[in-house]
């Protein structure tokens, strides 16, 4: 009898979380210490690896009432830039513009709607700087450190990247994509390896690409079959030439079959989703970024808790 209920609480969790049963258990994503003194809300700030033993020196904004409200839990963006961004900073001037030069970060520092937008929607924000490349051990050591030391809500983690960031961000998931809430790469440069992404097994993901963007659409939509492969469909997203943004929309094993809306399309339920810009800008990240209603489809998903 006892071994019947240990069994039944082991499924039902299983079936809460979503994924197998290699599926971490929340409590233990912060097995670290907490090191930081936290001192600083409502502006973005840079921290070298030295001050924190984090792995990546990065860059955080914590929302306006973090550091008076010691029992809630926070929503999480990270975002991974590209290519260009890799380094290392040896102070926190230089560390601060490099990290924030693209997406929620930078809406934060350099306008006032974007500052109060993500200060309303209480999330937390950070962008790491990777030395050479994004390695997802070493990037779920980075999420490890954040739930360490922040009051991270394990059920609102959200990824975003930016063509090599882009890559990096489709790698962790493919590693670690059940900790995720939400997926969305940008312009993704290098494709990918084959196998279904079990890891990313109702997580919601969307991408974004250009055309005839030299770094290949093909990329994008190459990690996005890896996707549709949990849902039975092991075709490629067909994507049609158009002077207008498309969205192409998979729903999941409700009805795996791709669909397609003209326009940036946040809404429904979809499980897939790419938005296809016409033109051969690598740059498709910067439209997608400055676009509210993206940044409110990240924040509407949510894994189910651990029971």
């Amino acid at each position: 009898m006892r071994l019947g209920v240990i069994a039944l609480s082991i499924a039902m969790w299983t079936v809460a979380c979503g994924g197998g049963v290699e599926d971490e258990g929340f409590e233990q994503w912060g097995a670290q210490s907490a090191r930081l003194v936290i001192t600083t809300e409502d502006q973005v700030v840079a921290r070298l690896p030295a001050s924190t033993g984090a792995i990546y020196g990065y860059a955080e904004y914590l929302p306006p009432g973090y550091l008076t409200s010691p029992n809630t839990s926070y929503p999480v963006i990270i975002h991974l830039n590209g290519l260009t961004e890799f380094g290392t900073s040896t102070t926190e001037a230089n560390l601060l513009e490099v990290v924030s030069r693209h997406g929620a970060l930078k809406k934060i520092r350099t306008t006032s709607e974007g500052k109060a937008y993500f200060g309303q929607k209480q999330v937390m924000v950070f962008s790491p700087r990777a030395p050479t490349n994004w390695v997802p051990a070493d990037l779920n050591a980075f999420v490890d450190f954040l739930v360490a030391n922040y009051r991270v809500d394990p059920t609102r983690i959200y990824l975003t990247g930016l063509s090599y960031g882009g890559y990096g961000s489709w790698k962790y998931a493919y590693e670690y994509g059940h900790r995720l809430a939400a997926l969305a790469p940008m312009a993704t440069n290098i494709g990918a390896p084959g196998p279904t992404i079990t890891k990313l097994l109702n997580v919601p993901v969307w991408a974004v690409h250009s055309y005839a963007d030299g770094s290949s659409l093909s990329a994008e939509r190459s990690w996005m079959q890896g996707v549709t492969k949990n849902y039975g469909q092991f075709q490629l997203v067909a994507v049609a030439q158009s002077t207008t943004t498309q969205t192409y929309l998979f729903p999941g094993a409700s009805s795996p079959t791709w669909t397609s809306q003209a326009g940036v399309v946040a809404t429904g339920t979809a499980i897939g989703r790419l938005t296809v810009l016409p033109g051969s800008a690598h740059d498709c990240w910067t439209q997608q970024y400055n676009n509210y209603a993206f940044w409110d489809w990240l924040l509407a998903q949510q894994r189910a808790p651990v029971p």
